[in-house]
């Protein structure tokens, strides 16, 4: 049976297209603009993973992909010990953003962005980012690039609004980095803020920032049981020794950890 699809959108006219939304952000799924694809739904990586999200199984329950109290991190952890992502403290200059991306000031207006630590614990190993070349004139919480792995690409959305500066050219040489060190030397790229005060409003810092990245573990835990993936299917839980893993492309198939990360992206806060 052909899989049934939306009909596709033609590109919005440039004077037109805060008038366009996509297909979930209507239906109050996202609360965001999420389209490089100038709303080609037919071939959007995003609407496929949504589609399967809610049909593999039926419409999920409410309460499903969303995030319970950190109370039940504990417990979850302990019934899932391959699952071993954990928030030490993190840099008081950083700005963690509910879409898993963040911002760091530098100097005057110049900031930093990259992926938090959550978001590198479940991506595939990546292989390359790029920009989308429309997007230099940046604007929050729309689609700033992507990250190429080996399970698939992964949409970034832009923290804040301004102009794009430059790449990480040592990220560039080395897209690993952006997974081994996600708050330091791998962050991606370099803008100009427009210094907007009332963006900041949705970012955490400091002791909120933690909590934030451990209910979002938590809610990780409860889409992967949602999706029937448990300890005891998963086979080996540790490495020979008894070391953790230290992202879950070691344990779980790389286009899983892919959709994952789609997933925590769109959804996270969002709902």
């Amino acid at each position: 049976m052909t899989k049934e699809q939306p009909n596709k959108r033609t590109s919005p006219d440039p004077d037109h297209t805060s008038q366009e939304r996509c297909i979930w952000m209507t239906a109050g799924v996202v609360s965001y603009k999420l389209c490089p694809l100038q709303y080609d739904c037919e071939h959007c990586e995003f609407d496929e993973v949504m589609r399967h999200q809610f049909t593999q199984r039926g419409v999920p329950k409410k309460g499903i992909g969303l995030k319970k109290k950190s109370s039940a991190a504990t417990k979850a952890h302990k019934e899932d010990p391959f699952f071993t992502f954990s928030v030490d403290e993190l840099p008081e200059e950083c700005y963690f953003h509910l879409t898993h991306v963040w911002g760091r000031p530098r100097k005057k207006d110049i900031w930093e962005m990259g992926i938090d630590q959550l978001l590198s614990y479940i991506l595939p190993p990546p292989i390359g980012f790029e920009v989308f070349a429309d997007k230099r004139n940046l604007v929050q919480k729309e689609v700033l690039g992507r990250i190429i792995t080996t399970g698939g690409s992964v949409f970034l959305i832009t923290p804040l609004s301004g102009s794009f500066i430059r790449m990480n050219p040592e990220v560039s040489k080395r897209p690993q980095l952006m997974q081994e060190d996600p708050l330091g030397k791998g962050w991606l790229a370099q803008f100009q803020w427009s210094q907007d005060r009332s963006e900041l409003r949705e970012f955490y810092t400091g002791a909120e920032a933690r909590k934030f990245l451990q209910e979002e573990a938590c809610h990780l835990r409860h889409v992967l049981k949602y999706r029937g993936v448990e300890v005891g299917k998963t086979g080996t839980t540790l490495r020979d020794g008894g070391d953790n893993f230290k992202h879950l492309h070691q344990i779980l198939p790389l286009k899983l950890c892919a959709e994952l990360s789609r997933i925590l992206i769109a959804l996270g806060k969002a709902i």
